[in-house]
């Protein structure tokens, strides 16, 4: 799981096939192409620094997980999940969670991105310093999404509820903010010291490349 290179690739494939579903019978087509937007930029950003920088193949399979969240998402407008509707009416829900899973995701994965670039490139140390660092960016980037989803209602003239998805919810946005700490926290507790033995081996693998 450190550098797969084919292993890589399909996943890159895999996300391809899986942003043509989502447009398939999408819900909304302006808050598809919203949510898919982030996406899309993210790939093309890793795709074209791939020869200067490359992630482990771990870190990837796990931003494949998160894009494949991103675009089901997107496909329903997260508000609509099938899977989510049924929870919704089975444990008589106020609202579609869908969400929630999204926005804890938000924190998981980046909390993992984050941790290899920074440790990988020499910005931080694994310290408690360190971690309260990459929690910080973590919910930075959660803190400008929120802003990035109000652009969007002020430009496309769209009313605040359609948009952000409150579905009743006036504590929406710090929600969505409290799940993505928590997903970075668990993250932490959860994977921290797996990931850490693969971020000692890609580093050894940059001194070898630096040789």
């Amino acid at each position: 799981m450190l550098q797969n290179h084919k292993a890589n690739k399909l996943f890159l494939l895999i996300g391809f096939i899986v942003l043509g579903w989502s447009y398939v019978n999408h819900e909304d087509t302006f808050a598809w192409l919203a949510f898919t937007s982030l996406v899309v930029i993210a790939t093309i950003v890793v795709v074209l620094t791939y020869k200067r920088f490359q992630f482990s193949t771990y870190l990837y399979m796990f931003g494949l997980f998160w894009a494949i969240l991103l675009l089901v998402g997107a496909k329903y407008t997260y508000t609509t999940n099938p899977l989510f509707e049924t929870l919704k009416t089975t444990f008589n829900w106020q609202r579609n969670h869908y969400d929630r899973v999204g926005h804890f995701f938000q924190g998981f994965v980046p909390f993992m991105i984050f941790k290899e670039w920074f440790v990988r490139k020499g910005y931080i140390k694994r310290n408690r310093a360190g971690l309260v660092i990459i929690i910080l960016v973590v919910l930075g980037c959660s803190a400008l999404y929120e802003f990035l989803e109000y652009g969007a209602a002020i430009i496309a003239d769209k009313p605040q509820s359609y948009v952000l998805g409150l579905q009743g919810d006036v504590w929406d946005t710090q929600n969505d903010m409290l799940m993505a700490l928590i997903g970075a926290i668990v993250s932490h507790f959860t994977l921290g010291k797996y990931h850490d033995k693969i971020i000692d081996k890609m580093m050894l693998i940059d001194k070898e490349k630096e040789v």
